[in-house]
């Protein structure tokens, strides 16, 4: 009970003590420090109050005047700059000795609406198509996030306005093993060879190569990548969907500092790169120059209407074998003027389809009147359609022609293998 007592005694006593703001001896000085402490933090805290107000205020406001307006050297006005950004999150940048303040967008303003949301998701499947293909997992996780921030009511709003879209993107499909470009993507971003098992095109057998991957990149209907073959001693294409197998070693090599993917596809027509520049010159009928003329198919065409009607399409492209697959789909209504080699080429892969349809037993013998038929009306979309969809050629564009056109002369790709 003693203890009791003695411990209520001093309980009051220090309370008392408190109550008349007298503190015992050995309180005093870590009181005065800790107020004196508290006086200063609170008076720093009002200047770096004021401090950002100016910068909102006065945007480019320099130091000196900074200084002058807190009643603080510049010194110090510098050191707060810094304690805005490392203690408070809040940035502040220097442009020409002015400082401006980095406003934070409101959450507000990352929200997507509902017609984002379609464009975004629209634009992501457009790449990924089916089956394994680079970037697909990086895309699904990025979607995710994109549904977790975005409310629920814009995502409601969102699958109702996707069904008044029907967005088609033709991707090539076909079966990658997920390994391969997982394994892609980690020796381009680490610089180091890969050993490729792969269905050569031109010989149609399985091969072993040896390569330095540059590049992925996507085009027209597929992925391909870029990348120097040591069998082959230069840069070629190969297409990931005739990847049968990849595996990433420990060899590491440097990419040329003269190598640009936009100077190796600067005058590609659609998907292969790295061809010789080439002027072509076509003459095409009245019946199709309008479908021809507005459409902006190259950055080099030029077209020049004729009198009659038609037009003078002008382009420079890589080689002449991947826009001879796109005239070809044009039949009689396209003429190439210039170079030889192409117009040859054309004359000669013209000749092999008539044969082939000439003597094909598989379906009803050609009428004569049909061959000699004009062009249906440019109203209606039966002949002109044809040509606009390219029907005519391979089925991804980037191969060779259609495989019942035998030629002469051997169809050669070009970078592709």
């Amino acid at each position: 009970m003693a203890g009791t007592k003695t411990s209520r005694y001093n309980h009051s006593r220090r309370v008392s003590c408190y109550n008349k703001k007298v503190l015992p001896a050995h309180f005093a000085n870590y009181y005065t420090h800790i107020k004196q402490l508290s006086e200063i933090a609170l008076a720093k805290t009002a200047l770096l109050i004021d401090l950002i107000e100016l910068l909102r205020a006065r945007p480019g406001v320099t130091i000196d005047t900074l200084a002058s307006n807190l009643g603080r050297s510049p010194r110090t006005v510098y050191r707060w700059l810094g304690e805005l950004h490392s203690e408070i999150g809040i940035s502040v940048n220097c442009n020409c000795g002015g400082y401006y303040l980095v406003e934070e967008p409101s959450s507000s303003s990352h929200n997507l609406t509902a017609e984002e949301l379609v464009a975004v998701h629209a634009a992501m499947c457009s790449l990924t198509g089916g089956g394994q293909t680079p970037l697909r997992s990086q895309m699904e996780s990025a979607w995710l996030k994109i549904k977790e921030c975005a409310s629920g009511r814009a995502l409601e709003f969102s699958r109702e306005l996707a069904g008044g879209y029907d967005i088609r993107f033709t991707v090539t499909q076909g079966s990658i093993p997920a390994h391969i470009p997982c394994a892609i993507e980690n020796a381009i971003s680490q610089r180091k060879q890969l050993h490729i098992v792969y269905r050569s095109q031109k010989s149609n057998k399985v091969k072993e190569y040896t390569i330095d991957p540059y590049v992925l990149v996507f085009r027209r209907h597929s992925w391909y990548m870029v990348a120097y073959s040591h069998e082959h001693n230069k840069i070629v294409m190969f297409k990931l969907l005739r990847f049968r197998d990849a595996c990433i070693t420990d060899v590491k090599f440097e990419m040329p500092r003269d190598f640009s993917v936009q100077d190796y596809f600067k005058y590609s027509w659609e998907a292969w790169g790295g061809g010789e520049p080439t002027l072509v010159r076509v003459k095409f009928s009245p019946e199709v120059a309008e479908m021809v003329a507005e459409a902006r198919r190259h950055h080099t065409q030029q077209v020049q209407w004729q009198p009659d009607g038609g037009i003078i399409f002008e382009a420079t492209v890589g080689g002449i074998h991947e826009i001879a697959i796109w005239l070809l789909g044009f039949g009689k209504e396209a003429e190439v003027i210039e170079p030889q080699r192409l117009r040859n080429f054309i004359c000669e892969q013209a000749q092999g389809m008539a044969i082939t349809y000439e003597t094909s037993d598989l379906l009803m013998p050609l009428q004569t009147a049909s061959s000699t038929a004009p062009l249906a009306d440019s109203s209606s979309d039966s002949a002109t359609q044809l040509a606009a969809d390219n029907r005519f050629s391979a089925d991804d564009g980037t191969d060779q022609p259609h495989a019942s056109s035998p030629a002469p002369q051997p169809f050669t790709l070009p970078e592709e293998v």
